[in-house]
């Protein structure tokens, strides 16, 4: 029988190593638990990157990708496919009114490539360039092409030259509060201000659109303040610059609604995701209003796999199952739980800064010292560890890498949580 020592070992000398991971080789999983090759059980509390939102091997999905596969795998764009035309059709009920028009492709950052292309030919549309385009500092849209220039991040960028920096990409100041020396007022108000210095002073005025996470992901679990995106919306209109809203992390009931901009009643134009979308079936789409969507015309978008039948068919039945069986309340429901119990911790141990989030979209920020607020980042990756090895996985994020991260499927009981919360409290006390 094959060990999992024996696999890491082939891994790492046939498989570009192009991330650190962590020396667990995992072969099944169920709801909200994972098992390893030697049978050990752990409570994932990360969701495959906040992917497998219905949870691990959920019936009703495996169901719907076996009677899919059965049937027809694969056509191409160019032909049309009963799934791909029902998925579109239901995300067009899901998201605001506005939004009807739907792109399928394979991943987040298609997504977010695939919405600056339509942004980019809605400009020229109105007899404009589109020049610019804004991005949040602590961002992050992904790892190819814009998206990566879009990525208000420096760590992902090292040593990639100038295919990180897109030109026309520009970067306005995060609403991250906790790192601010204003109050939170203060903070949204200063923050917003700057988008639009931004506009002002580091583009010539032709934006082909501002992008934001709602809820920032890689960046450490950033919430914004209402305050912030209601000046926001207000300087984008005045200013006739679209809104991509980057749901691919936030979205399919994470923070406790379908998208988290509905928290704050936002009014996008265009919405990316990926990640949740498919329960863990590589899928993405971008869908836009249809003053934008009305811009494309017949040759301009194409991908031989986007809209796969299977992919189409799991994305499908994924949302039905989020809405059928309560998980997306479920999501704000355990979400409020852990963040009560991690308040909590945060009265009690001075290594935790800040805790932050919406629904099962959480943060803990960890510091050396709560005046200066300097990141703990050793201690941060020695608490991922030490979880691991305690039967909890967990993400680790921020822009100091500083930040745990809580992205459990949303089918996570409050037992499991408990649990999670035990063993949490047992490693803050040795840290």
């Amino acid at each position: 029988m094959v060990k999992s020592d024996e696999i890491i070992k082939k891994d790492k000398q046939y498989y570009l190593q192009g991330y650190t991971r962590k020396e667990v080789v995992l072969t099944e999983g169920k709801g909200a638990v994972l098992k390893d090759m030697e049978g050990k059980e752990y409570i994932d509390c990360f969701a495959g990157i906040a992917v497998t939102n219905a949870g691990h091997a959920p019936e009703r999905l495996v169901a719907a990708a076996t009677k899919q596969m059965s049937k027809l795998v694969h056509t191409s764009g160019v032909f049309f496919n009963v799934p791909q035309t029902l998925l579109v059709e239901k995300l067009a009920k899901i998201t605001p009114a506005n939004l009807q028009h739907t792109y399928l492709c394979n991943s987040g950052t298609e997504a977010v490539d695939n919405a600056v292309k339509l942004v980019k030919k809605y400009a020229f549309s109105r007899g404009k360039t589109g020049a610019a385009l804004i991005a949040l500092e602590c961002s992050f849209h992904g790892r190819l092409g814009v998206a990566f220039s879009l990525t208000g991040q420096a760590k992902y960028k090292k040593g990639f030259g100038s295919y990180a920096n897109t030109p026309g990409v520009v970067h306005a100041p995060v609403p991250y509060c906790y790192r601010s020396r204003l109050s939170e007022e203060e903070c949204a108000e200063e923050t917003a201000e700057r988008v639009e210095d931004t506009i002002n002073r580091h583009t010539a005025g032709d934006v082909a659109a501002f992008i934001m996470e709602p809820v920032l992901g890689e960046g450490g679990i950033i919430v914004p303040p209402a305050g912030y995106y209601k000046k926001l919306q207000k300087i984008l209109a005045d200013y006739q610059i679209p809104f991509i809203a980057d749901e691919v992390q936030s979205g399919f009931g994470r923070t406790g609604k379908m998208f988290s901009f509905e928290h704050w009643d936002l009014k996008p134009d265009l919405v990316t995701m990926a990640k949740g979308l498919g329960g863990g079936m590589p899928i993405g789409a971008v869908i836009a209003n249809s003053d934008i969507a009305n811009c494309v015309e017949a040759g301009d978008f194409f991908s031989t796999y986007g809209g796969n039948p299977v992919s189409s068919a799991v994305a499908l039945e994924n949302i039905n199952l989020l809405q059928d069986e309560g998980l997306i309340e479920n999501s704000a429901k355990v979400g409020k739980f852990f963040l009560t119990q991690l308040k909590e911790y945060q009265q009690k141990f001075d290594i935790i800064g800040d805790v932050r989030g919406l629904g099962l979209m959480i943060g803990i920020e960890l510091v050396k010292n709560r005046s200066t607020k300097e990141p703990a980042v050793k201690k941060a990756k020695e608490a991922v560890s030490l979880l691991l090895k305690n039967g909890i996985i967990i993400g680790l994020g921020g822009i100091h890498t500083n930040v745990l991260r809580l992205q459990p499927p949303l089918c996570i009981t409050e037992q499991q949580a408990s649990t999670v919360l035990v063993k949490m409290e047992e490693i803050l006390k040795q840290l």
